[in-house]
This record gives structure tokens, sequence and C-alpha cells, in this order.
């Protein structure tokens, strides 16, 4: 052995037992096997954590400055077209109606609410049980509605079976306002429209503020509303949050989202607006804050860092309870062997042998 290697082994921390006073046991085999299992468990435990995809929240005061936020909506109500209006107003004092800036298409009533009864739907894609790599990756993908394009729902046999259909997208001014559907007549001047024909019975395919992104649904989407009462007044109060998805790759995401409280009016008030006549009314507002959702992973040092510092603690805990077992094992079979030996007085014959050979012998 070299001169170096010499100094080295002088240094060596971790002294070797020669095999030959090393003995093996069943009971340390025992533990070698409990150990291997316990050792396994643990890495597939640090394995998943370190794999596992964490969110953190910010949230900051709203600094966009931009006025007007658009507004994406698809849905379906048991009415003909002929009979009722789409109109926006907000406090600023802006009224507008959006019948010939949105499609409203007829449609089968029948049809289209037998496809679709049941109340809501199963979500595929819901942004509160989706990770936020997955958001971004679904923002990017498109969803075609059933029904829309389908020229057989689009057929109507009779009037009662008419429904309409609105779908479109329109900008809003970024302040609280009122997106209501009525029937002519009620709140707005024109064709008054009898109240046995109207039933604002809906399903709202899409609803969503920011830009449209198609395979995301919102708490709305997908929801079926069924009026009991030809003068029922749906009424869906709604805040709106700025939202910003960045994953683990730095990829970001500008959406909206929003929270939505129902309120349900059987016989509504048939005389103005002010009295929320019969429909649809959805009065959104937005919160000043901004939320910002981050994902991330933790590293590979600390995922290195606590596999080895779990493997080793759990040898050093089984290697000390070994030996504390082993003690207790051994210091009771001293005990128990103490106890059981045979007392010995002075007069005892075996005591008095080796006096026999000595000096007393010799006499």
């Amino acid at each position: 052995m070299s001169s170096w290697a010499r100094t080295l082994s002088r240094l060596d921390a971790f002294s070797k037992v020669d095999s030959t006073y090393q003995a093996r046991s069943s009971s340390g085999g025992f533990l070698s096997v409990v150990v291997l299992a316990a050792m396994l468990l643990m890495v597939a435990s640090e394995l998943r954590d370190f794999l596992r995809y964490r969110q953190t929240h910010e949230f900051a005061v709203d600094a966009d400055m931009q006025q007007t936020l658009q507004v994406n909506f698809a849905m379906t109500v048991a009415m003909p077209c002929a009979l009722m209006r789409v109109d926006v107003l907000d406090a600023s004092g802006t009224r507008r109606n959006l019948d010939r800036g949105i499609s409203m298409q007829s449609v089968s009533r029948r049809r289209t609410f037998a496809a679709t009864h049941g109340g809501r739907t199963d979500k595929l894609n819901d942004i509160a049980d989706m990770h936020v790599h997955d958001i971004i990756a679904e923002a990017g993908r498109s969803r075609r509605v059933p029904g829309v394009h389908d020229k057989s729902v689009a057929k109507i046999n009779k009037l009662d079976d008419a429904a309409c259909r609105i779908e479109g997208s329109a900008a809003i001014n970024k302040v609280a306002g009122l997106f209501h559907i009525t029937a002519h007549g009620h709140g707005y001047g024109g064709a008054y429209v009898p109240s046995h024909l109207m039933n604002f019975t809906h399903y709202i395919d899409e609803l969503s503020f920011g830009p449209l992104y198609p395979s995301l649904d919102n708490p709305l989407d997908n929801t079926l509303h069924m009026a009991d009462d030809h003068v029922a007044a749906f009424r869906y109060f709604i805040s709106v949050v700025p939202t910003t998805y960045i994953d683990a790759s730095a990829h970001r995401l500008s959406t909206s989202q929003y929270a939505v409280k129902q309120y349900y009016k059987p016989h509504a008030d048939l005389s103005d607006l002010d009295g929320k006549p019969p429909g649809i009314f959805l009065e959104y507002s937005f919160e000043p804050i901004a939320v910002t959702v981050r994902e991330h992973r933790g590293s590979v040092v600390a995922f290195a860092v606590r596999l080895c510092a779990a493997v080793s603690g759990l040898f050093v805990a089984v290697g000390i309870a070994h030996w504390l077992l082993t003690c207790c094992i051994l210091s009771s079979q001293a005990a128990l062997g103490e106890h059981t030996r045979t007392p010995q007085g002075i007069l005892d014959t075996k005591r008095l042998e080796p006096v026999k050979s000595g000096v007393l012998g010799a006499l």
C-alpha cells in the first residue's frame, strides 16, 4: 500500500469490522426486511411529492386600465327569437341592444331541451379541478357545442316548439352592469308579448369574460334552468376577478374567473325594468383585485436531500432501536439467571473443597 493510501486509511471515519467477528441473526434479518420495505415506501412517497404540482395564489390591486372587457355567451331560451330582445345596461349609463350584433337562431325546443334535460352536465374541463398547465393547454383547443350547427335541430315543426339559440361576444364597459334577456314590451317599448307566450327556461352552454377559450368550463357553463311559471325571472349575481395563470414552464394565460349566486323569482313584476320583469338577468360587477396563480415543482436538490435524510434517518433509527432491544433482552436474561442461581452458604461443602486441598489438607 502506498503512503498516500495509508494516510487516507488513517482518516477513514467509517471503520470496518472484520467478517470473522460479525454475527448474523434471524431478528437482524427480519429487521432488514422491514427496513427495506419502509425504505421503498419512503422513496415512493418522496418521489410522488416531488412530481406533484403546487399552486400559489398572489393577490394585488388590479392595475389594468382597460376600459372594456369581452363577454362571451351561448345559451338556448325556450321562446321564439321574434318575441325577445337582448340588452346591456351598465353603471356608466350606457344602454345597448345587442340583437343585431349577435347570432339568434331558431331551433327546436323539444329536441334541444330533451338532449340537455337533467340539469347540470358533468364537467370535463372544470377550471377548479385542473392544474395550471392543463388550463393553459386546454385554452388553445376548440370545442364544438352540440346542436349549434345541426340542421335537424334547427328544424321547427310549429310555433310552440320554437326556441332561440343566442350566441356571440360583446364588448362591455369594465363597470358594474346588467346583461339581460326580456320579452318585447316588458321593461322596454315595442310590441307587447302576452305572458302565456313567455317561457324563460334556458340552457347555458357558455358564459365567460375575457378572451374566449371554449374548452374551459366556468361556473354557469352546461347548466339547465327550468321555469315553472310564464312570468318567471332568473337573476344571476356575478363577481368577475381578473386572473392570470403561469405554469411551471413560464407559459402565461390571462383570463377572468367569476363567482355566481342565483336567485329565482317565479312571479316577476310586469311593470317596468326596475321591478325586474320576467326574463334572464346577469348582474355583473368587477372586483378591484387581480389574482395570479403560479404553478411550480420542488427542486431536484431538495428532493435528493430529503430522500437521503429520510433513508439514512431510517437506518439510524432502526439501528438504535435494535441495540436498545438487544440490551433489554440481555439484561433480562442476566437478571433471570441471577434469580435462579442456588444460594451458597459458609458451610457449603463445595466451597470447602479448595481449603482441603490447601494447608489443612497437608496436615
